[in-house]
């Protein structure tokens, strides 16, 4: 009787001790390692009239950078693994900043990204409350950076020209965002491709059905934490059905960023910040 509650003690203080050591791991890697732990993802899309376009080409995207005080350890990261990808264009999906302040670091940290020809973004729903007066967008483009919400651009790098276009967060706008999209697209030749900056993935669905070949967003920064029924949840919890990674729409291609920052919650587990590199095949 003696020996088997001996070993039932040492059983129990093994997986004690095992549950303590996995808990505090988990901790760790949640507050401390994953959240600043940028990994690089490569995507490839499968889209003939994109691969016409801009094959051989190598586009970036980021997001959700949320900046406050300063170019921290993360961003010096950000920078260095941007820049030793080489990109040809750099995309960022909205949330630049967090502050009020925090718009001239916007600026500081573009000039030090190094894209082959230039970096296009939008504006997501923590820009439109601190972003205060228009003159950030005009130092934002000296600094490398030109923002494409609400407009069209139609540009040719390679065999094919193709369409970038783009809408900031609609929610504190005081407009019609389905007539703000029929208005971008009524200015887009439909026989070329579109790739479409769409900080909430929410309106992908509209954007594939007006003609959108690829849509890349923002916002969710991937639920930050990844375990089974998770994403059940996220949705319950009145956030988007497309949380991270590559969704198909019919023809058109959504992709989901999980961004550099956190929000609300300073914590990421099995979800760590990410920079997406698109290559684009037939």
């Amino acid at each position: 009787m003696k020996n088997r509650s001996t070993k039932f003690l040492f059983v129990a203080a093994v997986l004690g001790v095992s549950f303590l050591s996995i808990a505090a791991f988990v901790l760790f890697d949640a507050f401390f390692l994953e959240p600043h732990w940028i990994s690089v993802s490569h995507v490839s899309i499968h889209n003939p009239r994109l691969a016409a376009a801009l094959k051989g080409l190598k586009i970036v995207q980021i997001s959700d950078l949320h900046l406050q005080g300063r170019l921290g350890f993360k961003e010096e990261t950000l920078i260095r693994r941007v820049n030793r990808l080489h990109p040809d264009l750099i995309f960022i999906t909205g949330d630049l900043v967090e502050a009020e302040a925090a718009a001239p670091l916007v600026a500081r940290l573009f000039r030090r990204l190094k894209p082959r020809l230039w970096s296009y973004g939008v504006l997501g729903n923590s820009d439109k409350v601190f972003l205060r007066g228009g003159d950030f967008s005009e130092r934002w483009k000296r600094a490398g950076l030109s923002l494409i919400g609400g407009r069209s651009l139609k540009m040719k790098l390679g065999e094919k020209p193709f369409w970038l276009a783009g809408i900031d967060f609609p929610g504190y706008g005081n407009y019609d965002v389905e007539a703000e999209l029929d208005f971008i697209f009524n200015k887009i030749d439909s026989s070329d491709p579109v790739i479409f900056l769409s900080y909430s993935p929410d309106l992908a669905p509209g954007l594939a059905a007006r003609g959108a070949d690829l849509i890349l967003s923002g916002d969710t920064h991937g639920g930050q934490v990844s375990f089974p029924g998770w994403s059940r949840l996220f949705q319950k919890l009145g956030r988007s059905r497309f949380i991270r990674g590559l969704y198909h729409l019919g023809k058109t291609s959504l992709y989901v960023n999980r961004g550099i920052a956190t929000k609300e919650v300073p914590i990421r587990f099995l979800c760590p910040p990410e920079i997406t590199v698109f290559t684009f095949i037939n």
